[in-house]
């Protein structure tokens, strides 16, 4: 792996312990069909390419019930003798030998709501990589489908993997996943890291409300005090707002008169 993509997967991975520190090691890689097939045609040692973008932390290999029915259907319809076929046949043993399976009935239907049309192998990783919120399954997912990968961008902390021909990336983290982070640090200012409760909060609140209006009453009685000490010494009031003096024309006395004309 080259410098540049391994210092982004070091940023990658620091940014995912500290602001999502469910998703640790040792960690689960859930593989879709596409990026098998994908991994498969481009000849990519998944294992040795995991293992050094993982910065050599622990893992295992995922993959849905749903994934290697659909690879099954994938390979008949290719026929028994193209290269297609073998393709598909070897991404599914890939699944079948290397990953632990995930029978559909053990996924559970995520309240998260998307518009976009998945194939039930997709439908199945997006339900485990959002149910309960925030990819609390700590899943990443490798897939090359957009329309999955565009779904998850938009759902916090669901990590993603990709295969660009032969190298293997881990994206940096989505914008959803940014956002939620912000909102959450901002949460914790406001409730002094989360120490405080809603009614002390409601009190802090109130108190420097009343301190503003003390700052502004001192600041009032600051003002008669200078207003009435001028007045005694000098015989003029303090005005807080003076009017800019406007400029006046030329005085006639000092203007040089015109020749009169013969």
């Amino acid at each position: 792996m080259r410098h540049g993509r391994a210092k982004a997967s070091r940023r990658t991975l620091q940014f995912y312990r500290l602001n999502a520190p469910h998703l640790k090691s040792p960690y689960k890689i859930l593989l879709d069909g596409t990026f098998l097939v994908a991994s498969i045609r481009n000849k990519v040692p998944l294992t040795e390419r995991f293992s050094k973008t993982l910065q050599n932390e622990p893992f295992s290999f995922f993959v849905t019930r749903s994934t290697l029915m659909e690879l099954e259907l994938l390979s008949k319809r290719k026929g028994n003798n193209s290269e297609e076929n073998n393709i598909f046949v070897t991404a599914r043993q890939f699944g079948l030998d290397e990953c632990e399976i995930i029978e559909s009935d053990k996924i559970i239907p995520t309240t998260a709501t998307n518009k976009k049309k998945f194939s039930d192998a997709s439908r199945d990783i997006f339900h485990l990589s959002t149910t309960g919120g925030n990819n609390k399954q700590s899943y990443f997912v490798a897939t090359q489908d957009d329309t999955l990968a565009d779904a998850l961008r938009e759902m916090p902390y669901v990590p993603l993997f990709r295969l660009g021909r032969a190298v293997l990336l881990l994206e940096s983290p989505s914008s959803a996943s940014r956002k939620y982070t912000n909102q959450t640090e901002q949460r914790k200012l406001a409730s002094a890291g989360g120490l405080m409760t809603v009614e002390e909060r409601d009190i802090v609140n109130v108190l420097r409300k009343k301190e503003r209006e003390k700052q502004k009453d001192l600041k009032a009685e600051e003002q008669k005090k200078l207003e009435k000490r001028s007045r005694e010494e000098y015989g003029v009031g303090v005005c807080s707002n003076p009017r800019k003096k406007k400029a006046k024309g030329p005085n006639p006395l000092s203007c040089k008169k015109k020749n009169a004309s013969k």
